[in-house]
């Protein structure tokens, strides 16, 4: 059903990855899955060091983020046997004629399997790949040939400090091998969009991959150890430390409702399937406005000076039971017009520029968004401005300052406004500068300096700080993961409460329930004066400072996994695993 669901949503998009994907990354003839490749010593889940000893209290972590050191020691059994069952690089090129005949079945990208990288790691220690790094790209992991973005040369990266904290274990570790990991590499391009326009597509075709290759892992580990069949079945926690600013937010989005579905449709092959997502870093951004129309209130946008990439703002309306008569309008005032523009949108699924001194100065996209199957839905209007930045032959700027949005709903509710993130990612060349919205009223700090964590009393419009939650967060079933201090008492996964939240870790809802700051919280600092959280590099015995509720969400992602282990967690079904964590 869930891969159905997948289909019917990104059915055209899967026909026309040109353009998204790099091309060498395509599988122009995708195949049916392959039993006979896991029979191969390339294309094996594990080498037999490497297999669980204790089938009845395994878990299977997986993590889907960017260039993750598969090979690194610490995610090995002795330094010599692979732990990582499947890692899909999906920004990789693919092979034709794939080694093993592995992942001959995904639609772009290449598939590596424990059994070759144990294999790598023993030509490593032979001395036939002279270092890590000729091993990631042996691997094709890493090609600086290709011209491309290759993250995973990096000497430090996000997803190396996030399947660390996940799922990184002494080499030593006795029960190292009772955590088997599945991983999905994102595209260099994907990280790098923070506006996220494509990565649903790739995350949602992440999710299956790992459910996918935990039920093959599942059935393979049968096969070796000659057990009855289904008798293996081990449930699986997936991190997802991604996050978009900017979308529904009311458990609607693609990402969180596959989520969703996917832990609530009761396996019979696997356990329980479980997500952890962080809140986000939003909260003091500004990136959340709500507006009530009966007032004719207005916000501010701000728009940077020099900013080399489009802005994005989401005006979503109040939920309805019908699409209504009239569709919602946007008015916006760019800084220093005469006078504002109005749309006179009439048509669900249509556009309209908005032009100044005969310049396009933004373009107003208006969608309904179906809710249920009785009509209800909501309205939602994408505004998207050119660059701030002195204009080029590849298009014209617009004037940076604060713009002034209101909208007309015929005064059917509060509408939010979401600014969309634009922001540039640590070792990514091309980010934007990050726009965010104004009221004259709001104040990030008090007068000691100190910020100012919560809304005032009672303020339910206006720029906020409620309901700045990373929008894949938003599910029902998901595991929300905010972000706190660590100290010598409260190390991880839960962070001093004497010392709070960090500041930056995004709320949820107010109206939605007491977990504002997150269903669990762990560290996203050491301390308030000790930045970040030290974590393994790239590359064996290298280690870097990370920070955020990225950081945040692994170490619930461990925690759950040593519970579900150690038995304190019950791994009979989702349902029972959830009321107890």
């Amino acid at each position: 059903m869930s891969a159905a669901t997948v289909a019917g949503v990104f059915g055209e998009l899967l026909d026309h990855l040109d353009g998204i994907a790099a091309s060498d990354t395509l599988n122009r003839a995708p195949k049916a899955y392959d039993t006979a490749s896991e029979s191969t010593s390339q294309g094996a889940f594990l080498s037999a060091g490497a297999i669980p000893k204790d089938l009845k209290k395994a878990v299977v972590i997986g993590v889907i983020d960017d260039a993750m050191p598969f090979a690194h020691q610490r995610l090995t059994v002795g330094g010599k046997d692979a732990r990582v069952a499947s890692i899909w690089m999906q920004g990789s090129a693919h092979e034709p004629n794939p080694v093993g005949k592995v992942g001959m079945d995904l639609p772009f990208g290449a598939e590596l399997r424990g059994g070759r990288i144990s294999s790598m790691l023993k030509d490593l220690r032979s001395g036939a790949l002279p270092d890590e790094g000729s091993l990631y790209r042996a691997a094709g992991a890493v090609d600086y040939s290709r011209g491309t973005i290759q993250s995973g040369g990096f000497f430090g990266n996000h997803g190396a400090a996030v399947v660390d904290l996940a799922a990184g274990f002494a080499s030593d570790d006795a029960d190292a091998c009772n955590f088997p990991v599945m991983a999905v590499s994102l595209p260099p391009e994907i990280t790098r969009d923070t506006l996220g326009t494509f990565s649903p597509l790739y995350v949602i075709l992440g999710v299956l991959h790992l459910v996918h290759r935990t039920r093959r892992l599942c059935r393979w580990i049968e096969t070796k150890k000659k057990l009855t069949a289904g008798s293996v079945k081990l449930p699986l926690v997936v991190n997802l430390s991604y996050g978009l600013s900017a979308g529904p937010k009311d458990g609607h989005g693609l990402v969180e409702a596959f989520m969703d579905a996917v832990s609530s449709e009761t396996g019979t092959d696997i356990g329980p399937v479980t997500f952890v997502l962080p809140m986000g870093n939003q909260r003091l951004g500004q990136l959340h406005g709500v507006l009530d129309p009966k007032t004719d209130a207005t916000l501010g946008w701000a728009l940077q000076p020099d900013d080399p990439t489009p802005s994005f703002l989401e005006i979503w309306g109040p939920e309805l039971p019908a699409k209504p008569d009239k569709c919602m309008q946007l008015v916006l005032r760019p800084d220093g017009a005469a006078r504002p523009e109005r749309t006179s949108l009439a048509d669900y699924g249509s556009y309209q520029s908005l032009d100044g001194d005969g310049v396009e100065m933004a373009r107003a996209y208006l969608q309904w968004h179906p809710r249920g199957t009785k009509g209800g839905g909501r309205e939602l209007i994408t505004v998207a401005v050119p660059p701030t930045r002195p204009a080029t032959a590849a298009g014209h700027s617009i004037r940076a300052g604060t713009w002034q949005v209101s909208v007309d709903t015929e005064d059917r509710g509060l509408v939010d406004i979401y600014v969309q993130r634009d922001d540039a990612i640590r070792g990514f060349r091309g980010g934007g500068r990050q726009s965010r919205l104004t009221d004259g009223l709001y104040q990030g700090r008090d007068e000691t300096g100190r910020a100012i964590l919560y809304d005032p009393p009672g303020q339910h419009t206006g720029v906020v700080r409620d309901g700045a939650i990373n929008a894949f967060a938003n599910g029902t079933t998901q595991i929300r993961v905010g972000g706190g201090y660590a100290s010598p008492t409260h190390p991880g996964p839960i962070a001093d409460p004497n010392l709070g939240p960090a500041p930056y870790c995004s709320l949820g809802f107010a109206s939605k329930g007491p977990n504002v700051e997150g269903d669990k919280v762990a560290p996203a600092e050491r301390s308030r004066v000790l930045r970040g959280i030290i974590t393994m590099g790239a590359m064996s015995g290298s280690r870097q400072a990370v920070a955020g509720t990225s950081m945040a969400a692994p170490q619930i992602t461990r925690d759950l996994a040593m519970k579900l282990y150690n038995g304190t967690v019950p791994r009979s079904s989702f349902a029972a695993l959830r009321k107890k964590y």
